[in-house]
């Protein structure tokens, strides 16, 4: 009777058959029928994940850059812990013996990722593939031949040179809802699980052939949370389900981290201007769509199976989405567009502007959706972008939820804000890792004043600034601003006043933007205005107007 066996000759890809391995042992040893030996995982099954990866055990702060050669010297990247580098696509499967594989990086691309390595050595790098209008991707996933060879030549291109940690699958989308000719087939869906099973095969089989830890070498997925995407022309939008293009359960438990786009949901596929980044549902949203927002498409993941510490959190740094229109309703908002795009309006051009008397720009704050965007009414150009308090507010959504961090789109935001987009999320889940003080509270002060009326005084409080002096501007709700008077209290306290005069009665929302020298802890908020009419009895006494309302 056979009473040993060495364990060195039993092939365990996984801890399970390591212990089945010493049960099969044992089990001859005493004479006892053994114990049959796990199966090797089967990376060709679509429903069934290569390996159930554990959720990362810290929260990520990351972002992608898309450059072929990245420049690290204008992001701080002493508050990055992942970098997403983006993209590698695929060679046209028609090539032949060339085709279906990862495009490559430069030898300059490499050498800068791989000096920034040297002194960041924690810093993990993930190579995202594909990208909107990436080709190929259904072609390459439809066999275990191609999927083989597709995943080997990214292995061969990042992974065995040490220049990556893992992969990023970028396929917008699977099934429906990308650019027309990027090419579908009614098993993509399927097809991207077992993409990623072979991924994961290979990427467990390098660090099992290395001596390393599996868990270094990660997998991630960019999955959409805009719910309007391409109809099939490259030109209209159409109502889009993630779901028709993603088994998120899988997902869930076969990737490292699913890092949602919780961003371009504001695009020219939507059929009325909108935030492109909102947080929460708007009520005067006309879409007809419960999932239109970044909260209901992180509780549908949930809900779908994925855990929440599995999940990033995404957002855009750079540049923002417009919409011209033909109403000024609504600042601008949730009105039909004749045109997208928001001009020549960077961030840091409509701050500019918004602040200039000979300017139109507006600045309004939603407190709903918790966006901040710019109205031009003359041109009726409204335009959608982030500032460090919405970011801030979205990050501390994230780690409230439990959610695995925060990536941006992209690292090196064009606010020329010395990295205050990057540093306000970080300050949410590493406050050590950033040295500003805590940003200031603004509180709107409500106003009531009779039409024809000039109103001067406080329009909002400002409490625990660090500042020694801030600016602000005022959007008083009837499509025109003034420049604030801020006056300081002392112990961090501001008043912020203005003066104006109502032509109308009703109801206003007057919106106020301060403005710190240290853009990170720059503050809008709203406060609430009452106009109304001067009654044949109403009297003025001091500063207070008597109201017929």
């Amino acid at each position: 009777m056979l009473t040993s066996l060495s364990i060195s000759n039993v092939f365990c890809r996984r801890t399970g058959a390591i212990v089945a391995a010493v049960a099969l042992v044992t089990g001859l040893s005493a004479g006892i029928a053994p114990t049959a030996v796990a199966a090797e995982p089967d990376p060709a099954s679509a429903t069934v994940p290569y390996e159930e990866v554990p959720a990362p055990s810290a929260p990520v702060i990351g972002g992608y850059l898309l450059q072929g050669t990245p420049n690290f010297s204008t992001i701080d990247m002493s508050v990055v812990t992942d970098f997403q580098w983006a993209f590698s696509t695929i060679t046209d499967p028609a090539l032949g013996d060339a085709g279906g594989r990862c495009t490559t990086a430069s030898q300059a691309g490499i050498d800068a990722v791989l000096a920034q390595r040297a002194k960041q050595p924690d810093l993990r790098v993930i190579r995202s593939i594909g990208g909107w209008g990436a080709r190929y991707f259904s072609q390459v996933a439809r066999t275990p031949e191609s999927r083989e060879k597709f995943v080997s030549s990214c292995m061969d291109a990042f992974i065995t040179n040490g220049v990556a940690d893992g992969f990023d699958l970028d396929w917008e989308f699977p099934t429906a809802g990308g650019m027309p000719d990027i090419g579908y087939d009614a098993n993509d869906r399927e097809n991207m699980n077992l993409l990623v099973n072979e991924f994961r095969k290979q990427l467990d089989a390098y660090a099992d052939a290395n001596g390393l830890n599996r868990r270094d070498f990660w997998m991630t997925a960019a999955l959409p949370a805009g719910r309007w995407q391409d109809s099939g022309n490259g030109v209209t939008g159409a109502p889009y389900d993630v779901l028709k293009s993603f088994d998120l359960d899988f997902l869930g438990k076969a990737l490292d981290s699913i890092n949602i786009m919780t961003y371009e949901m504001g695009t020219g596929y939507v059929p009325v201007s909108m935030p492109n980044q909102p947080l929460y549902a708007d009520p005067k949203d006309t879409t007809g769509d419960p999932y239109n927002s970044g909260d209901a498409m992180i509780r549908l993941f949930i809900d779908q199976g994925v855990a929440p510490n599995k999940i990033t959190w995404g957002a855009m740094f750079t540049g923002g989405r417009g919409f011209v229109v033909g109403d000024t309703t609504n600042g601008g908002m949730w009105q039909p567009w004749t045109a997208t795009g928001c001009g020549s309006g960077t961030n840091a051009v409509n701050w500019a502007n918004a602040q200039r008397d000979d300017r139109s720009v507006l600045v309004y704050w939603d407190d709903t959706t918790k966006n901040q965007w710019f109205f031009d009414p003359v041109q009726k150009r409204v335009c959608s972008a982030e500032s460090p308090q919405t970011l801030a507010l979205r990050a501390q959504y994230a780690k409230d939820m439990g959610l695995n961090g925060f990536f941006s789109w992209q690292l090196n935001s064009t606010s020329g804000s010395n990295n205050a987009e990057l540093r306000s999320v970080a300050r949410v889940f590493y406050p050590q890792l950033v040295h500003e003080p805590a940003a200031p509270t603004v509180t709107g002060t409500p106003v009531a004043v009779a039409n024809g009326v000039e109103f001067n005084g406080e329009v909002a409080r400002v409490t625990g600034s660090s500042a020694s002096a801030l600016t602000a501007v005022i959007n008083w709700g009837d499509l025109t601003r003034s420049t604030a008077t801020v006056v300081p209290l002392g112990n961090g306290q501001f008043s912020v006043r203005g003066q104006h005069t109502y032509a109308k009665a009703g109801n206003y929302t007057a919106t106020v933007a301060t403005i710190d020298p240290a853009y990170i802890n720059s503050v809008t908020a709203n406060t609430q205005v009452t106009v109304g009419a001067v009654s044949a009895q109403a009297k003025c006494v001091g500063s207070k107007v008597h109201l017929a309302v």
